[in-house]
């Protein structure tokens, strides 16, 4: 089953990457949970498929450019992790950021139950209050 967890997040993220909201979410179960830094609009856990959706659709609000590029998807069983580099663009500042991110996908049956979203939070903070990243 692991590697069709892998193909399973390789849509997902293919989804996303053409702003595909239902396609990025289609693969997650019904209860799925989905977390990133609290210190972020939209972050902290979000619960259920729909949720998620919704604050996917928000992004858009908070940066006009967004974009997660996986350079890599390792199969850990019911655990998907995947490595690549994150960049955006603050709508209302202009700052831009790049950052390296990890995230962890736990699979059931094929679909997503829990992501973790793991990166420098600051970076993306910093674009959103117009300061230039270090």
């Amino acid at each position: 089953m692991s590697q069709e967890n892998v193909a399973a997040a390789k849509e997902a993220y293919d989804a996303f990457g053409k702003g595909d909201i239902a396609g990025a979410v289609g693969g997650m179960d019904e209860n799925a949970e989905w977390v990133t830094s609290d210190e972020l609009p939209l972050g902290g856990t979000l619960h259920g498929r729909e949720e998620i959706a919704q604050a996917f659709a928000r992004i858009p609000e908070y940066f006009d450019e967004f974009s997660v590029e996986p350079d890599e998807f390792i199969d850990a069983g019911d655990v998907v992790i995947v490595h690549g580099m994150q960049h955006a663009r603050a709508k209302e500042t202009g700052v831009t950021f790049d950052c390296a991110y990890v995230q962890l996908l736990r699979m059931r049956d094929g679909k997503t139950i829990r992501g973790e979203f793991f990166a420098d939070s600051a970076k993306a903070l910093h674009a959103l209050e117009g300061q230039p990243a270090h």
